[in-house]
């Protein structure tokens, strides 16, 4: 999975016409935006964390930048330490190549194909939520928004779902490895990134020595440019999968109960109105917006700010809560007028499983509410702040 470095910043590029901010690039989305509107004038910001990178700040500028490939390459996707040496199909690829990865891809997620997944998905919560309707408490996250959201795409793609509990684990691991003191080393642990790659191997094997009707059978066939997908790339694909398919859709999910659980009244709409439900998620998702894609500059005054060869950052959180485009955007309201906000990203590489991320978060919130109508935070946690979550926080909620 590994990938050719990418052009390197020349001397004094680093941070040029900005003094460099000290700032993690794990920080929360309320962090960014604190410093974001401490920069609203210039657009954007640069750290000097790590080897640096720039964060644009304005829904204008972040839209164009994910839709200008000239611009912006997809050859550094973090800022994370290494990223430009992974190789991740289809995020790092561009051009032709990528079209052609999408169009296989895409008829896993079509609508049509999530409507007719959404039967098995409303099972999967409905039997979730009955095993631990009698307890009156549960963590939210853990003991169910995880384990839903990965045996939901472990059905989509046709993973055994025997590999449950490894796949929890190893999604558990790389949670953890973003707190480790050395994230990178942490994140190619024994649980990281090498076991869900042997995982991702052990069952090409699988399906190559028995077919079945799942994305990896049907990937035998594929080819880009006239040439066959190797097994780096289909491994490299089902990496992928699971890495984009679990924590946002986990986060959004959290945040969005997490919300109805502390304000009364758009419960109560909520479970009132099913007609308001799909506006209710999609301002969840704008509001609480949580990615922060990156892309590499491939010539200097990139977006405005950027040299040649320095990471840029696109923050959904902050383009979804830009006031010129979403008045008043902190506050949750399921009749915002105009809610163009871009929580599964923009442009060519817009997320392919968008409708899929959509149903299941719907799904979720309204089978919780149908079996759990009365449910609330625990004493403990109901006066203090609402931390926003990065899915290692335990969310309790009872009822």
């Amino acid at each position: 999975m590994r990938a050719e470095n990418g052009p390197t910043p020349a001397p004094g590029q680093q941070g040029a016409g900005q003094c460099p901010v000290d700032f993690d690039f794990f920080n929360a989305p309320a962090e960014y935006r604190r410093v974001a509107a401490a920069h609203a004038r210039e657009g954007a910001f640069y750290s000097g964390r790590g080897s640096g990178f720039w964060v644009l700040t304005t829904y204008d500028g972040i839209c164009e930048a994910f839709k200008d490939e000239d611009t912006f390459t997809v050859g550094r996707v973090s800022a994370a330490e290494g990223a430009e040496e992974e190789r991740w199909i289809p995020l790092t690829v561009e051009g032709d190549q990528h079209t052609q990865w999408r169009r296989r891809l895409a008829s896993w997620f079509t609508p049509q194909r999530v409507r007719e997944l959404t039967p098995e998905i409303r099972r999967n919560a409905r039997r979730r939520i009955e095993a631990f309707r009698d307890k009156g408490e549960v963590s939210f996250n853990e003991d169910f928004a995880r384990p839903y959201v990965l045996e939901n795409l472990m059905t989509a793609v046709g993973w055994p779902l025997d590999g449950l509990g490894l796949l929890l684990a190893i999604n558990r691991a790389m949670i953890d490895s973003r707190s480790a003191p050395d994230p990178r080393e942490a994140a190619y642990g024994e649980l990281g990134l090498p076991a869900l790659e042997k995982f991702a191997r052990r069952h090409i094997e699988l399906r190559r020595a028995e077919p079945a009707d799942d994305l990896t059978t049907a990937s035998f066939d594929w080819e880009i440019d006239g040439t066959p997908v190797s097994d780096d790339d289909r491994a490299s694909l089902l990496c992928v999968l699971f890495l984009a398919g679990i924590d946002s859709t986990v986060n959004h999910m959290a945040n969005a109960i997490q919300h109805l659980a502390r304000d009364e009244e758009d419960r109560a709409r909520f479970l009132a109105s099913r007609e308001i439900r799909p506006a209710a998620v999609e301002e969840f998702l704008r509001a609480n917006s949580c990615m922060y894609p990156g892309r590499m500059a491939v010539h200097d005054g990139a977006g405005g700010h950027a040299g040649r060869g320095q990471t840029v950052l696109l923050p959904l959180a902050l383009a979804n809560h830009d006031p010129e485009v979403f008045p008043e955007p902190e506050r949750v309201d399921f009749d915002r007028e105009r809610n163009p906000h871009i929580a599964f990203g923009t442009g060519p590489h817009q997320c392919l499983g968008a409708a899929f991320a959509r149903a299941q978060i719907l799904t979720a919130l309204e089978e919780w509410h149908d079996l759990l109508p009365g449910y609330g935070v625990p004493p403990e946690q109901a006066g203090s702040p609402a931390p926003f979550l990065r899915n290692d926080y335990d969310l309790r909620l009872v009822w």
